[in-house]
């Protein structure tokens, strides 16, 4: 696998912050479980969130004998409608201050025209409807609370077109624009969100969708290492984008020019907003 330079990480100032519990949409095994486990080493407690409630129970009940924290299994479908609002609501009694939105995988090879519609519809609601409304009731939350943040797991799918994802590419570049557009709004808030354009890892879920076809996995990220770079990089970068693909000696520099775009953009806002109020 593919390795990834992590930077330095303090671990105690970020429990203080986005602790003392986190929620994971998604978390049953892949990127989620890794978040699971390095968030529960900091001892942050965790509500873990997929559609398979023996999973989820199982990975709970693991990390809470090994490391004393407390765990809740909330089983969710995010192709469904609401899926969000119902989460935001059933965790209304914790101090949450962490949230994940890590679901949302698609596997290659499904052309847009040749797959039910619903099926589309499905993705985009999961990718899009569900990612916003998580954001909405987890943000507010986190901006009466005085802190917090949100991970975004996005994908550099989003980046541009891709044929045979074409649903998945464009759900993944709405979550990418939305990350940013909020993370300038949020400026001076002391409420963080990070988008995290993932590259291809070596997953369950790579596993199991290019079985049979002859896959070069050393070509895969380790997920362990692309989880604990979006937790260091959460409150410094709006977006990280991991080089991958065809363009990938170009992904330094993509990241560095939509920042400083986004960033001119966020001083028009304030001045027209100015304006517009004088």
């Amino acid at each position: 696998m593919r390795k990834i330079d992590l930077p330095d990480f303090d671990r105690a100032a970020f429990s203080g912050k986005y602790g003392p519990w986190a929620v994971i949409a998604g978390a049953s095994d892949g990127t989620g479980a890794c978040y699971a486990r390095q968030l529960a080493a900091m001892g942050i407690n965790l509500v873990l969130i997929s559609r398979r409630q023996e999973a989820l129970d199982a990975l709970g009940k693991q990390l809470a004998s090994e490391y004393g924290i407390e765990f809740r299994a909330l089983v969710a479908d995010l192709t469904e409608q609401g899926a969000s609002g119902r989460i935001v609501e059933e965790t209304a009694d914790l101090d949450v201050g962490l949230y994940i939105s890590n679901a949302g995988a698609d596997g290659a090879g499904n052309g847009f025209l040749a797959s039910p519609v619903e099926r589309s519809l499905r993705l985009l609601t999961m990718n899009a409807a569900n990612v916003l409304e998580a954001t909405h009731g987890f943000g507010n939350r986190f901006l009466k609370r005085g802190k917090g943040g949100i991970i975004v797991m996005s994908s550099g799918a989003g980046l541009g077109g891709q044929p045979w994802l074409v649903m998945y590419s464009a759900t993944k570049a709405f979550e990418l624009n939305f990350v940013e557009s909020l993370w300038a709004e949020l400026d001076g808030q002391n409420v963080d969100i990070l988008g995290m354009g993932a590259p291809i890892m070596d997953t369950p879920t790579l596993r199991k969708s290019t079985e049979g076809l002859g896959m070069d996995y050393t070509m895969a990220y380790d997920p362990d290492d692309v989880c604990a770079l979006a937790l260091a990089s959460l409150g410094k970068e709006p977006l990280v984008l991991v080089p991958d693909g065809p363009d990938e000696a170009k992904i330094p520099q993509i990241q560095s020019d939509r920042k400083t775009r986004l960033l001119a953009l966020a001083e028009w806002g304030k001045a027209y907003t100015a304006t517009a109020d004088a």
